[in-house]
């Protein structure tokens, strides 16, 4: 599990050489248009999340704040999933204008639940995207 929060995180992650190529492009990728064209930059109002193959439900819902599988998940607020191949990403938009990326690894090694929610309800990233 990574939880990206600032700057030194995100820098931290984009220069780990252990993590996968296609997961640090899609940080640097999301960080940028979030950061620079959005004028969000991430901070308490903007994070990523990683959830990789391993992370329980617990962990993964104590990062996020609010259950989004196990047992207490809360229903289905996410804004739109994503496949980027290797990686979901599941967007979440708060009503104070906070915003969350997860991005979440397509894997045997993934947790369950979300894993099924990313598999049921993703859109491709070559299409666009209505609404």
């Amino acid at each position: 599990m990574l939880t990206l929060t600032d700057r030194a995180s995100v820098s931290r992650a984009l220069s780990d050489t252990t993590l996968d190529l296609d997961l640090r492009a899609l940080i640097g990728l999301r960080a940028w248009q979030l950061h620079v064209e959005q004028g969000r930059p991430i901070g308490t109002r903007f994070r990523l999340v990683v959830v990789q193959g391993g992370d329980t439900p617990d962990v993964i819902n104590t990062a996020l704040g609010f259950a989004i599988t196990g047992a207490r998940a809360e229903g289905h607020s996410y804004d739109w999933i994503e496949d980027h191949s290797l990686y979901f990403e599941v967007a979440y938009g708060s009503d104070d204008g906070g915003l969350t990326r997860v991005f979440v690894e397509n894997g045997p090694g993934t947790e369950l639940g979300i894993h099924s929610l990313c598999l049921a309800h993703f859109w491709p990233a070559d299409e666009e995207r209505q609404g």
